[in-house]
């Protein structure tokens, strides 16, 4: 005999606290660096079309990506969920 498939209402749903941007900045403040690469691939390439729009060069982009990447991960402490990562993150570089 199968076993019914009950679904829950979306407002019972659980949600891990990794799938936002708040919950990964938090893991990744504790030391999760899964949760930190995690934001570098969903905000990546965001930054590196900027930086290319930004410098034309696509090394030079991806070297200012890079930099800023790694002043984003010093810095977390300073993030505040008021606002979305991705602005801060653009606003920092």
């Amino acid at each position: 005999m199968e076993a019914a498939m009950v679904s829950r209402p979306a407002q019972f749903a659980k949600t891990d606290p990794l799938d936002d941007d708040p919950g990964l900045v938090q893991a990744s403040m504790n030391g999760d660096m899964a949760a930190f690469d995690q934001l570098v691939r969903r905000y990546d390439c965001k930054l590196l079309r900027i930086a290319q729009n930004v410098t034309h060069n696509l090394e030079d982009a991806e070297e200012v990506v890079q930099e800023a990447f790694l002043k984003a991960y010093q810095r977390l402490n300073q993030f505040q969920s008021r606002a979305k990562f991705s602005t801060w993150l653009v606003r920092i570089t």
